[in-house]
């Protein structure tokens, strides 16, 4: 039920809304004047407020710390992932897709030497290991899982598909691929004939071959092969029609139409480290400045203690008689 209520609570309040930014504040709030008026009673409230800011911005110093570096088993990047007000994915690392011979492919020398992209095996130096041990190696799972982001997004860049299932491309490649579906048609019996007529989602992309990825200038980038498919099915059944295959076990997804097209993909790596650095500073500064007025304040009573001290007593003066 407290989970149903989370999710609830969690999709109708956005993250850029007033109580989500307001909710950290609040609680360090509630949670620190709690403890800052237990300290009150005893030293007073601006010794409290310097001893309390001694010892919160200390310890999140040190969690800072593990959060911005890591430690001995412990993955750098795994405390604050974003800041108030931002969403969670705000600063992780992002895929970004364009054509060979764009304008962003010049930015990318990599892009004109197909041979310098490896598979994901080789990539991570791991050919001498078995594919049971393969599965289980972490940098390995790690590549391809980032290999996998890029091909979503060079598949979405290739073929861009509505919410309707039609296809968002130019007239002109519209009208290339058109002319390739008429002789694919009267070439195909099977695709002709009052029966056949196109399916809703007319245009599909398919991906070919392996993704391949390579580091260039530093930066992670990563390539693919897409070609357009032409669906039809069935006008009364509405059963795909499929064209045959070599092997049993390959399954064909469409009719083939078009030319195969190189994609690429860079990785911006994103800033993970952002919030954990700018909390570590913070808690530095909050640190620094709380110790230096506790500081003041403890030489200022010495002071006044020496003084009390030093005061010399009033003799009491007898009455005259």
């Amino acid at each position: 039920m407290s989970a149903t209520l989370f999710l609830a609570v969690e999709s109708v309040i956005p993250a850029d809304h007033p109580a989500a930014i307001l909710a950290i504040p609040l609680g360090l709030l509630f949670f620190s004047g709690s403890v800052i008026m237990l300290l009150w009673s005893n030293y007073g409230l601006k010794k409290a407020t310097a001893m309390y800011g001694v010892a919160f911005f200390g310890f999140g110093f040190l969690l800072g710390m593990f959060f911005w570096f890591g430690g001995p088993g412990i993955p750098a990047g795994l405390g604050i992932t974003h800041l108030p007000g931002q969403t969670s994915t705000h600063y992780d690392p992002v895929w970004y897709g364009f054509e060979a011979g764009s304008e962003r492919a010049e930015s990318f020398p990599a892009s004109n030497d197909p041979d310098s992209f490896e598979d994901a095996v080789a990539f991570v130096d791991r050919q001498d290991l078995s594919e049971e041990r393969l599965n289980t190696d972490p940098r390995y799972a790690s590549v391809v899982g980032e290999v996998g982001q890029a091909s979503d997004v060079m598949a979405n860049q290739y073929l861009p598909v509505d919410e309707n299932g039609v296809a968002q491309i130019g007239a002109e490649r519209r009208s290339e691929l058109e002319e390739q579906i008429a002789e694919l048609v009267d070439s195909t019996p099977e695709l002709q004939g009052d029966n056949v007529r196109r399916a809703p989602t007319f245009y599909t992309q398919e991906a070919v071959g392996e993704p391949r990825v390579t580091q260039d200038q530093g930066v992670r980038v990563v390539t693919q092969q897409f070609r357009t498919l032409a669906n039809f099915v069935d006008r009364e059944s509405g059963v795909p029609i499929l064209p045959a295959t070599e092997s049993e076990d390959e399954v064909a997804m469409g009719w083939p139409v078009g030319e195969e097209t190189d994609w690429f993909a860079f990785q911006d790596p994103g800033a993970e480290w952002f919030p954990s650095m700018l909390w570590t500073v913070i808690a530095a500064l909050g640190f620094a400045g709380s110790l230096f007025w506790l500081d003041l304040l403890e030489v200022r009573d010495k002071r006044r203690e020496l003084e009390q001290v030093e005061e010399p007593e009033d003799l009491a003066v007898p009455i005259a008689q």
